[in-house]
């Protein structure tokens, strides 16, 4: 299985993020916990840099409807997603996650190298079915049409974790 690798970078008040590989519920968390942890720092917006994004499964495209939603609140710029390929497009637009997140050319990142994003400690079965739920959530609660899609991974991740729907 391809290594899959989250870089980051930052530059003044903007934070950009480059996925090479799968984004996928592997990496997606981590991906989550860096926004939420870079927002309070003060970083006002995300350039998602998908070129070398192979794929993305509805995980992690469930976390980029969380961070636009974060962003939403804070009113803040959407996140920008660039450099996609008709696969990565399509994907976004059937779950009508074009309709919330940016998808623009990019802005360079400047002289700011990007480093790899690493997690501390892997997550457990437990974290990582929490990080799936919420994010399934956000692409319920983005397009009224991915209910029917996603309400059978939605009851099984309540299920695995005892939880009942909000």
């Amino acid at each position: 299985m391809a290594v899959s690798t989250i870089l980051v970078a930052q530059q003044g008040d903007a934070s950009f993020i480059k996925v090479v590989g799968k984004g996928s519920y592997q990496n997606a968390g981590l991906v989550k916990s860096y926004a939420e942890r870079v927002a309070h720092q003060g970083i006002a917006s995300f350039t998602i840099d998908l070129q070398e994004c192979a794929h993305m499964d509805s995980t992690f495209m469930g976390v980029l409807a969380g961070l636009a939603r974060q962003q939403r609140e804070r009113q803040a710029p959407a996140p920008r997603l660039v450099h996609l390929n008709s696969r990565t497009t399509e994907l976004l637009t059937t779950l009508g996650l074009d309709r919330i997140l940016d998808i623009e050319s990019p802005p360079a990142p400047g002289q700011t190298p990007f480093q790899p994003l690493v997690q501390d400690r892997p997550p457990g079965k437990t974290e990582t079915a929490r990080t799936m739920l919420e994010a399934h959530r956000h692409l319920v609660e983005s397009h009224q049409d991915n209910a029917a899609k996603f309400q059978d991974v939605i009851q099984f991740l309540e299920s695995k974790l005892g939880q009942r729907p909000d």
